[in-house]
């Protein structure tokens, strides 16, 4: 059984551009977590797994916590990082060069920090900019409260930027141009690309910017949503305009890193790891991936859909169809976990996604391949 699940990848695949083919064996996209890039050798043992296995899309996460696993004029270097002035990048470019292997730079966007320690560079960006973090109600954000919440509460992910804020999305903006313009990468692959959830949004910087533009308090809204039990038509069309203004904010900057990439790598991918379901994606995270899409800002999105539960993993895949025409379907990469789930589990997913016309997956993570070999001892049953 544990053979079936990544054979059934990889069989002849669809059209990814208005002239070219994938070749199943050439159709293989994984996922790698940053901890791979702490040294040279972790790095080489990475590409030599993609090349055994025959993958060739790998998304890296070269951007974790608001740092750098690359050289940056104005970022933190990671504070796993211990081999001197090794730039993993680099040689991560340099490793994979001339092998078939596509390089997407994965980039954690508004998700700032999550460990209880505070980052040891003081120049780090939550050190320097406490104003930029989202918050729900309180201001200044208590940081060592919200940091203690993650390890009691599975809903706190931790500290991230505020997407609303105006000079947020110009920062990040600056963060990709230095990143597309120094690094030869074949892709830019975003990720925490909405808000933490519903209720953030609340940076004090970015009501006063809501109030500026739409000559509306947000803040009484805010205290009859608390307070009420039935929300009034009234209440529910004013939070319709700041939602709407929550989601705006997210979507500027997918389209302003359209327009960056375009000017700087024009062949570069852009690529968005989103919520599954574009329902809850658009209304809880104000992740409108459907029109990120749609306007042409994603060459790529890849629904996390890693639920082991096969009939909300089915629900979320019936949505995407019941939004997208057809001709989307290439553009759209299902998402797979495996870390929860049995392998039989996941390869349940994998030939749902095909039945369903999504033939194109990708897994997370190559960390969970390396731990458990049941996985990538997949590969090698298939190529034998």
């Amino acid at each position: 059984m544990i053979a079936l699940l990544f054979m059934s990848i990889f069989y002849p695949s669809l059209v990814v551009g208005e002239d070219e083919k994938v070749s199943p064996l050439y159709d293989r996209y994984l996922w790698v977590i940053r901890d791979v890039l702490k040294s040279k050798s972790s790095i080489d043992d990475m590409v030599n797994f993609a090349i055994e296995k025959n993958i060739n899309h790998l998304f890296v996460q070269v951007r974790g916590r608001g740092d750098s696993f690359y050289e940056s004029q104005f970022i933190s270097r990671s504070q796993i990082l211990t081999e001197g002035e090794f730039d993993p990048l680099a040689y991560l470019l340099n490793a994979a060069n001339g092998k078939g292997i596509n390089i997407h730079a994965w980039v954690n966007v508004y998700f700032l920090w999550s460990s209880k320690s505070l980052p040891k560079d003081e120049q780090h960006i939550l050190h320097m900019q406490q104003q930029w973090l989202d918050t729900t109600e309180e201001w200044p954000v208590d940081v060592g409260k919200q940091l203690e919440m993650v390890a009691v509460n599975n809903s706190n992910e931790g500290l991230f930027l505020s997407p609303n804020h105006p000079d947020v999305n110009e920062y990040l903006i600056t963060v990709f141009r230095e990143l597309i313009t120094n690094y030869d990468i074949d892709g830019l692959h975003l990720d925490y690309i909405r808000y933490q959830d519903a209720e953030y949004g609340r940076n004090p910087y970015a009501i006063a910017r809501f109030k500026s533009e739409s000559g509306n308090d947000p803040g009484p809204w805010f205290l009859e949503m608390e307070r009420s039990t039935i929300a009034s038509p009234r209440l529910i069309a004013n939070m319709n305009r700041w939602n709407n203004f929550k989601r705006k904010a997210v979507t500027s900057l997918v389209k302003d890193t359209r327009a960056l990439v375009d000017e700087v790598r024009p062949d570069c991918i852009i690529s968005a790891a989103v919520k599954p379901n574009l329902y809850v994606a658009r209304e809880r995270y104000f992740q409108e991936w459907n029109v990120w899409l749609a306007a042409g800002y994603l060459d790529w999105v890849v629904p996390m859909n890693y639920s082991p539960k096969k009939r909300e993993f089915a629900r979320n895949i019936d949505v995407i169809n019941d939004n997208f025409p057809k001709k989307y379907r290439e553009k759209i990469i299902m998402g797979i976990a495996l870390y929860n789930q049995t392998p039989s589990e996941a390869s349940d997913k994998i030939k749902l996604s095909r039945l369903k016309q999504f033939p194109r997956i990708s897994v997370f993570s190559y960390n969970t391949m390396i731990k458990d070999h049941r996985y990538s001892a997949v590969f090698d049953e298939e190529n034998h």
